[in-house]
């Protein structure tokens, strides 16, 4: 008996290592053969990553999976996926593997699967992927027969996490489903059954010409098919349909008993409720639809009949209807009522350009503020003809008290009529004669404030008149903090901009009082990570917005931008191609004249190029030094003067977020010139207190000069040129870097009487000193612009005194040098 047991146990455990090995044994062929056959079968290239084969997971049935197929397309669509896979499994019982001619696959399985359909402007379909047989190939008999007596016979199909996106480029069409989970189960054989299906999509997405009609939408259903596999007729026995959270009742049948697909289906509203209307806003609005109170009806019904085959579609009406609507928030003391509205789709048997959309009657009120719109759309498809109208009068504070605004205040009355009919081909075509537009938006005490704004902005009074070609701005006010503008001019080719994307031109005139830039500059506020940043944080950099040309003629009386007080604006701003360029923009500023031109564009990092060339007439040293940052680095020495400076000068670089100059981005070149320059009480020429009259340098005149720089990487380079520094004939050159570092020389032609007492006693006991009437004198100034080292430079000045008293010249270098240096050493 002992025995007995043995020889079971090795029996059963040698049958066990079987089932377990078999499928290791065929593993490698069953995926060469997979991948082999599909890469035959289809004019793709077809990759399969792994191929399970288990007799456990199912036991005692069969589990066959498929995992990480990929399908790329050829020629046209080389290089696109068609098919991205994670997981196909197929479950069936054993003796269906023994006898294929009888299988009985009970269930596919698809996982985590992305299908990307795609419809070249050729009208290709990178689909269309099957191997076309050619005459040569000639089926055997047995071929016939096995596919005579093969039967696929299935009880369940389940989808799970599968996308589907389809983008004919030819019709400008996309449609996305994404996240969908379906069931379908039944058995899915013989001559007739009854199916049972259930899922749905998570976000449906439709969008047309540029335009989303359908934006993530939620589709569900549970339905019940009676299934006639002769006829191939499905026939709803049971339907539950919810587009969001509005349910529908759909009927019918759908057949296909040939390469023709009949539809005889109808679809209605199972209540008529105007809460399940609002149903049909996506998921993701509807948070606005939280705590409202409802009443009115509204109704939903429609049917599709015909037959598709080619490009004939079958026909098809959909009706809304709404009638004394109304909704009010809780706590809200306005509510919006007597919304009414008659929508229908509609189309004959055909193309899809028969289709026809009309909106009537469309009509809504806020407290006594009538809205009414009427729209008429056909020929969607090739050219759309539009008949439009839009009337209404909105009182903004009403409608903050009807809707849950919280982080905004409006107020004022916006009052519209506006009307637009034509083709679409016009506005492609520019032909705006064919379009007839007519009407005028009036702005009545228009205020806004929100969060994202430092300040509030005020329309007192504006209008915009509409015509096919432009937006006229016959009156346009507007306030912003302590800056009042008046806006006026026309603004062209909006329709073109809207629909077609075109750009949008506009000329128009800006007057102003006054302009505070530096609160324009900060209108919005500016924030990371959700704290608002400080003042050497913030960004300030803007963008000039695409795909428009703006030509703005400015007149502004007063402004102000940091310190500097502004008068008499005027000149032309034009922004186009995302730039800002000024041309011969003048103002009067730091009791001077300045001139503008160049050009700002903004880049991803914040970092503006600009591009400017600035003409200064007469500008008040003071005034610019204590009000102009840069000026501080670039010209240090200016910090204690008086006069007057004019300069020409052109520069390019880059800007910072907050609009100051990156130095090492600097390039340019230029002249500037002064006009009664005096330098007071300067601490670098007091330190030549050694060489000159103290009374001398306190207060320091220097003729009118003109001199020529160059800017290089940031660093100034100041070209010699000659002046008078307290009537001193002096040349002057040096640089200043981008570390603020300054490197000066002056070379002096000083007359004898200048020279301070101690110089003069030394001079004095020089044989032959009477002959000295002017001696040259350098002088070097280096290091750090607010406190630079300076040192004389004698050596030219011994050689002068050497020159000049040849008759005993060792010792008056010995006298000069050794009196000049106890000097210096005090």
């Amino acid at each position: 008996m002992k025995r007995v047991v043995t020889i079971v146990i090795i029996i059963v455990v040698i049958l066990i290592a079987t089932v377990v090995a078999l499928p290791l044994f065929f593993k490698q062929n069953l995926l060469d053969y997979a991948r082999n056959t599909l890469n035959k079968q289809l004019n793709a290239q077809v990759e399969v990553a792994d191929l399970k084969l288990s007799l456990f997971r199912s036991f005692p049935k069969v589990s066959v999976e498929l995992q990480g197929v990929v399908i790329q397309g050829k020629g046209t669509f080389e290089n696109d996926t068609l098919l991205q896979l994670n997981s196909l499994r197929t479950t069936t019982d054993f003796k269906s593997v023994l006898h294929p001619s009888d299988m009985h696959i009970e269930e596919i399985v698809v996982d985590n699967a992305k299908i990307n359909l795609l419809v070249a402007k050729s009208g290709e379909a990178n689909w269309d992927i099957q191997k076309t047989s050619t005459g040569s190939e000639v089926k055997t008999q047995d071929t016939q027969d096995a596919e005579s007596e093969f039967h696929l016979q299935l009880d369940k199909i389940e989808i799970r996490d599968v996308s589907v996106i389809y983008v004919d480029q030819a019709a400008d069409m996309l449609l996305q489903l994404d996240d969908i989970d379906f069931d379908v189960s039944g058995q899915m054989f013989g001559s007739s059954t009854q199916l049972k299906t259930s899922g749905g999509v998570n976000e449906f997405s439709f969008s047309y010409a540029g335009v989303n009609y359908i934006s993530k939408t939620k589709l569900s259903t549970n339905t019940l098919l009676n299934v006639n596999f002769e006829t191939m007729t499905f026939t709803i026995a049971e339907n539950e349909l919810l587009i969001n959270r509005l349910p529908l009742q759909l009927n019918g049948d759908v057949s296909m008993p040939s390469d023709s697909i009949f539809f005889d289906l109808g679809i209605q509203t199972n209540s008529s409720d105007f809460e399940n209307f609002l149903a049909l806003v996506p998921p993701v609005y509807e948070s606005y639809l939280k705590d409202i109170s409802t009443s009115g009806s509204a109704t939903i019904n429609g049917a599709i009949k015909g037959y598709y085959f080619g490009e004939s579609y079958p026909g098809f009406n959909l009706n809304a209807s709404i009638a004394n609507g109304h909704f009010q928030y809780a706590g809200m003391p306005e509510d919006i009522k007597n919304i009414r509205a008659k929508v229908s789709i509609s189309k004959p048997q055909g193309d899809l350009d028969l289709t026809k959309i009309v909106v009537e009657d469309a009509h809504a009120e806020i407290r006594n503020n009538p809205v009414d719109l009427l729209l008429k759309l056909t020929q969607p498809v090739s050219d759309p003809y539009f008949d439009a109208t839009f009337v209404g009068k909105v009182n903004l504070l009403h409608l903050k008290n009807a809707l849950p605004i919280d982080s905004v205040n409006m107020s004022g009355i916006i009052d519209a009529n506006i009307m637009a009919q034509g083709r679409y081909s016009a506005i492609e075509k520019e032909e705006y004669q064919k379009i007839k537009t007519d009407g005028a938006v009036l702005l009545n005490d228009f205020v806004y404030q929100s969060p994202e704004l430092t300040k509030e902005i005020r329309v007192p009074q504006g209008q915009m008149d509409f015509s096919p070609k432009q937006i006229n701005l016959s009156k346009f006010h507007m306030l912003i903090g302590a800056s009042d503008f008046n806006l006026s001019g026309a603004v062209s080719d909006y329709l073109s901009y809207l629909f077609s994307n075109g750009t949008l031109n506009g000329d128009l005139q800006l007057n102003s009082q006054h302009a505070n830039l530096n609160e324009l500059l900060r209108l919005q506020v500016a924030e990371t990570n959700g704290s608002k940043q400080t003042s050497e944080e913030e960004v300030l950099a803007f963008n000039v917005p695409p795909r428009i040309n703006f030509r703005l003629k400015s007149n502004i009386k007063t402004a102000v931008i940091n310190r500097i007080p502004i008068r008499n604006i005027n000149g032309v701003i034009k922004a186009a191609d995302e730039k800002l360029t000024l041309e011969n923009l003048d103002m009067d500023m730091l009791e001077g004249q300045l001139k503008m031109n160049g050009s700002y564009q903004n880049t991803v990092q914040n970092e503006p190029l600009f591009d400017f060339g600035f003409n200064i007439s007469k500008i008040d040293i003071p005034a610019m030094y204590n009000t102009l940052a840069g000026i501080q680095k670039m010209m240090p020495m200016t910090g204690s003067s008086t006069g007057k400076i004019s300069t020409d000068l052109g520069i390019k670089g880059r800007l910072n977020p907050q609009l100051g100059l990156i130095a090492s981005s600097l390039n340019g070149k230029g002249t500037f010139s002064t006009n009664n320059l005096e330098i007071v009480n300067s601490p670098v020429f007091n330190q030549l207190s050694g060489i000159l009259k103290k009374e001398k340098l306190r207060d320091i005149k220097v003729d009118d000069f003109m001199a020529h720089v160059n800017i290089e990487n940031g660093n100034l380079l100041l070209k010699p040129f000659t002046t008078k520094v307290i009537g001193q004939e002096t040349t002057v050159a040096g640089s200043l870097n981008t570390e603020n570092l300054i490197d000066m020389r002056l070379d002096f032609m000083v007359q004898r009487d200048v020279f301070g007492p101690d110089i003069q006693k030394v001079l004095g006991v020089i044989p032959g000193n009477e002959k000295i009437k002017i001696l040259p004198a350098g002088v070097n100034i280096k290091g750090p612009v607010g406190n630079p080292e300076v040192k004389p430079d004698l050596a030219l000045t011994t050689k002068a005194i050497a020159d000049a008293t040849k008759d005993d010249l060792k010792n008056s270098l010995d006298k000069l040098g050794k009196g000049v240096l106890k000097l210096f050493e005090k």
